[in-house]
């Protein structure tokens, strides 16, 4: 298989939720086309912090299918298949191939905490399951499981893995993965706060959370970094650290939807089992919000 070659900015969306709990396809269309037009790469359906676990299979297809009709081959679409059950996992590639997807972004089985020998039988499974590359998915606090290098190294062999989501917050070990596997794979943070200190070493890309709050502030921060820009870097930086100090006041998904409902992006509610910020968090979302002046930085780049 071709690799790929998968870059930059790749922002993964959040599902917005009608007040009847419902998916908002029409306000989850216009955030697919905000996102491409203020310079996103790639855009991913159904990862975590699209709530994938609050969703059935049919309402992932119906997200599937319409990720890749908004986005009209402009940029890659990344179907998130994350769940507990191989099963459903590999029930989940078929969909995003069948739906025109370019590819698929997988957790290890959640709640399982497999070990090494479990989690390699994992991805050859879902490596083999469809034509489309894959992008393997480690996050260490949600998993309680680490992919370290080795293993990545392992993995890459497969023909279908094309990249790897690192979230461990490592830069250490996010240096040895690009020095390991980044003549074969394309190595991506999993958190825009490490932008500055991963490309250098070896990263290529982000997977975004909050590129699509945030108009073309993360753009003009990525290039900056890749451009070796330290005066933009640091001009943009505050703003952007305190959107993830937003996103930390409550429980993290949460915490994104009421930084863009603070930001006038309305995205509705979480699902059970997260819950709205109560009052005094969303002031504190403001007044993070007020403190470091994002939204005129955001206007400022329009």
């Amino acid at each position: 298989m071709t690799n790929p070659d998968w870059r930059g900015i790749h922002s993964v969306l959040v599902t917005p939720f009608k007040a009847d709990g419902a998916i908002d396809f029409a306000r989850f269309e216009a955030l697919v086309e905000a996102n491409i037009a203020n310079g996103a790469d790639g855009v991913i359906v159904c990862g975590s912090t699209g709530e994938f676990y609050t969703m059935t299979v049919e309402e992932r297809d119906a997200l599937f299918k319409a990720t890749v009709a908004a986005a009209a081959g402009r940029v890659p679409v990344l179907a998130g298949v994350s769940d507990l059950r191989t099963d459903v996992v590999l029930d989940l590639c078929h969909r995003a191939e069948t739906a025109g997807c370019n590819g698929i972004l997988a957790l290890p089985p959640i709640y399982a905490v497999p070990d090494e020998r479990e989690v390699d039988h994992f991805y050859r499974a879902v490596a083999g399951a469809s034509g489309l590359p894959v992008m393997l998915y480690n996050s260490p606090r949600r998993i309680g499981v680490n992919i370290g290098p080795d293993q990545v190294a392992r993995l890459a062999e497969l023909p279908t893995v094309a990249a790897i989501k690192d979230s461990s917050g490592d830069i250490v070990q996010v240096t040895e993965l690009a020095r390991r596997v980044g003549d074969r794979l394309s190595v991506f943070v999993g958190y825009e706060t490490m932008i500055r200190a991963a490309l250098p070493v070896g990263a290529v890309g982000v997977v975004a959370m909050a590129h699509q709050l945030s108009g073309r502030l993360v753009r003009r921060y990525f290039d900056a970094c890749a451009a070796g820009d330290k005066a933009t870097a640091d001009r943009l930086e505050p703003a952007l650290f305190a959107i993830y100090r937003c996103f930390k006041t409550g429980s993290y998904y949460a915490g994104i939807k009421a930084t863009m409902n603070a930001l006038g992006q309305p995205v509705g509610a979480p699902r059970e089992p997260l819950l709205p910020f109560t009052e005094a968090q969303q002031a504190k979302v403001a007044a993070i919000l007020a403190e470091a002046r994002v939204a005129d930085a955001i206007r400022s780049l329009a």
